[in-house]
């Protein structure tokens, strides 16, 4: 059995069962909405841009095969 994690500060985001939809190990994603400044030149050139910062999402996890909520399938386990 393959074992997804994710690394976070108090433990690990870890996929416990399978998708209870597909039966699939295969990971999970989260949707975000995050904002960054992108700075140009005068000749329209990029040159700079800001860290990306979170403004909204990550709350939820979707499974990679069949894109059903399985947040209830990801628990944060010890390091």
């Amino acid at each position: 059995m393959t074992t997804i994690t994710q690394t976070g500060f108090l433990g690990q985001l870890q996929q416990v069962a399978p998708c209870p939809r597909c039966g699939a190990l295969e990971g999970w994603y989260e949707k975000r909405v995050c904002k960054y400044l992108q700075m140009f030149e005068a000749n329209g050139e990029s040159y700079e841009a800001s860290n990306m910062e979170r403004v909204r999402g990550g709350d939820r996890r979707y499974c990679m095969g069949c894109h059903k909520d399985i947040t209830d399938q990801i628990k944060m386990v010890e390091n």
